[in-house]
């Protein structure tokens, strides 16, 4: 009767996975292998080879990766220490800050970017500072947006792993004569890998998926998610949607899954491993 009840409280759940998460998978899916024809409905694998041969998806998608990577090194690399200076200050002010971090996040994303955009355009503060040199236009466009929106994620996992470390180890480290670079290198980083691991998949995930940013950034571009929304949208036939876009879609979203379960797989390697060395 208990497995019962369970199952019936957990019933708003499944039906939430399966009208949000499952069913759009499989439209996906269905897009990417069926062609909707008036004489009918056909089976293809073309659009897959399409979407895995043609040198523009190829570029796009590459390129998108490429934008991911270096936005994600940009955020860890400002991230941690902020997230370790969160960490180490006093109850007001670390929260102070944390709402100073969180503000920019209560906004619509369109917002952000565009706010973003206003400060690199043509009369932008930092255009205006850095001399006449404007950034909009430009690839450094699509990371600074990247990196402004998305920075926040990976802050906030991490200064969550670091605020759960138990302080009698900090104490046990420092009673055992390391200093603070020993107790650094020791027991928090260590330690904070999990929240960093966490960060970094919820800030590539979406940069190589992202559209808004290269569309309002630098519209010359084209990544893979912008490639995508064009196929849905904007390049979608009479007929319907161009069946490439839910191959891209598909190779899109194995990829995503790939790197997922690569990041949970460093995430669990490094909790067995026991994480403190010192």
């Amino acid at each position: 009767m208990t497995r019962v009840t369970k199952a019936l409280k957990n019933i708003p759940l499944y039906v939430w996975i399966l009208m949000f998460t499952i069913v759009p998978l499989i439209m996906i899916l269905v897009y990417a292998v069926f062609e909707f024809r008036p004489d009918g409905v056909h089976f293809t694998l073309v659009h897959l080879k399409n979407a895995v041969t043609e040198p523009l998806y190829i570029q796009s998608l590459l390129r998108a990766l490429k934008y991911a990577l270096i936005s994600t090194v940009i955020c860890l690399i400002l991230g941690y220490p902020l997230a370790y200076i969160l960490s180490r200050l006093n109850e007001r002010a670390r929260s102070f800050l944390s709402v100073l971090l969180l503000l920019p996040m209560w906004m619509n994303f369109i917002i952000r970017t565009y706010a973003m955009l206003s400060l690199i355009d043509e009369e932008g503060i930092i255009t205006k500072l850095s001399g006449g040199f404007m950034l909009k236009g430009t690839e450094a466009a699509i990371i600074i947006g990247m990196v402004y929106n998305f920075l926040p994620f990976l802050v906030l996992p991490i200064y969550t792993s670091m605020m759960k470390i138990d302080k009698n180890l900090i104490e046990a480290a420092q009673d055992l004569g390391g200093n603070s670079f020993h107790v650094f290198k020791g027991v928090i980083l260590p330690l904070s890998i999990p929240g960093v691991v966490s960060g970094i998949t919820m800030v590539f995930v979406p940069c190589v998926t992202t559209f808004v940013i290269p569309q309002l950034m630098n519209n010359n571009v084209w990544t893979i998610g912008k490639l995508i929304e064009y196929k849905f949208i904007s390049g979608a036939s009479a007929e319907g949607v161009d069946p490439d876009g839910g191959a891209l879609s598909f190779i899109l979203m194995i990829l995503v899954f790939i790197s997922m379960s690569i990041f949970n797989l460093i995430d669990k390697d490094d909790e067995s491993a026991g994480g403190m060395t010192l």
